[in-house]
């Protein structure tokens, strides 16, 4: 939310006199909804859907147990493709959320 407030801000008049910062932060925060996802929005997402997928990997064979979801996040760009494969998802599950949240 902070990244999108920051943008939001740098996008306005420097005349902020007649807002308050909470309606700044939620008109900030509503323009992020309809905004395109920032490349960290999309890693997190990524990194949470690689993570709670872990025990399902198709065609990995290993014993390699991961310790937290960064963890796994590292082991998964050991594997050609995987990384890149849960950043396309986690691309897909944003954009249809921000068209749920615009309509």
């Amino acid at each position: 939310m902070l990244d999108e407030a920051n943008a939001y801000e740098r996008g306005m008049d420097d005349d902020l006199t007649f807002q308050t910062v909470r309606e700044l932060a939620g008109t900030a925060y509503m323009a992020g909804r309809s905004a395109p996802p920032t490349d960290a929005e999309v890693e997190a997402v990524a990194k949470r859907l690689l993570w709670r997928s872990w025990w399902s990997w198709d065609g990995i064979e290993s014993d390699y147990v991961a310790k937290d979801e960064d963890d796994a996040w590292d082991y998964a760009g050991e594997i050609c493709g995987y990384q890149e494969d849960y950043i396309d998802r986690a691309k897909e599950v944003l954009e249809v959320e921000r068209h749920a949240v615009t309509e």
